[in-house]
């Protein structure tokens, strides 16, 4: 189930600019240390357009808009344009691919391996071309460790990515295949943990960024629009983190 972390290009894509959040890996072989590879599915939606299972989102949210043509088929975005997605709460089970969103290898001390977690992406495009088509974007994700149906241990990451128009309708996530309607791809992207409470207080590591904005097949039909352009804004966001972690000391509480 779990995706084998492309490593070879972590160690490229570390050199872009994240500055001085990139975090610090510990020796593995540090006494009662934690280290090894990590991956992390973050599949998030904007309350606006509903979700598949009727529940509202864990946080508010702030819809990704499109600008341009809302009744063709073009899909550009604007400089400056900012969003926030979210998943369900870990109240509900019914989120097919956040249920099985983070895998440690090896295993992270006391969590489930691969752990059910929930995520809120938030961020900001910071440049387009005057395509419209390709740009920049950078922000955080927050990812909460599901334990007994609450949101408690959390690891904040900071990301940067390149993105460009695809027509790609497939992903493969550690929960299985998901269809897409395409949208933005992200490339050449990286990601840094800054921070985290509970068991991840200590949690540091860093990687690659990969995936889409995009509408999801039934969030269009939901909405009674035939694209993403139609519905005037990117519905989904789904981020593959895939890099490596350590924790010089992993703890043993769950921090809500």
């Amino acid at each position: 189930m779990r995706r084998v972390p492309p490593l070879s290009r972590a160690a490229i894509a570390l050199g872009l600019a994240l500055g001085s959040v990139l975090a610090t890996t510990a020796p593995a072989s540090a006494a009662g240390s934690a280290s090894g590879s990590i991956s992390l599915d973050a599949f998030t939606l904007t309350n606006q357009f509903g979700t598949p299972s009727g529940s509202p989102t864990l946080a508010r949210t702030d819809r990704f808009d499109l600008d341009g043509n809302r009744k063709g088929k073009n899909i550009t975005v604007a400089e400056g344009e900012s969003f926030k997605t979210s998943s369900i709460p870990c109240s509900n089970p019914r989120a097919r691919f956040n249920n099985v969103g983070l895998d440690f290898n090896p295993a992270f001390p006391g969590v489930q391996d691969p752990a059910p977690i929930r995520s809120v992406i938030e961020g900001t495009v910071t440049s387009v071309s005057p395509s419209g088509i390709r740009g920049t974007v950078k922000g955080t994700i927050t990812t909460f460790l599901c334990e007994n149906g609450k949101e408690t241990a959390e690891i904040v990451i900071a990301f940067e990515s390149e993105f460009r128009r695809t027509g790609k309708r497939m992903l493969e996530l550690m929960g299985g295949p998901v269809r897409t309607t395409g949208g933005l791809e992200l490339v050449n992207g990286t990601f840094a943990i800054v921070s985290g409470t509970g068991r991840f207080d200590s949690l540091t590591g860093s990687g690659t960024v990969t995936g889409q904005f995009t509408c999801l097949p039934g969030t269009l039909e939901r909405n009674d629009a035939r694209n993403c352009a139609e519905l005037g804004a990117f519905s989904e966001a789904i981020f593959q983190l895939d890099g490596t972690f350590a924790d010089p000391a992993p703890g043993p509480g769950s921090g809500a």
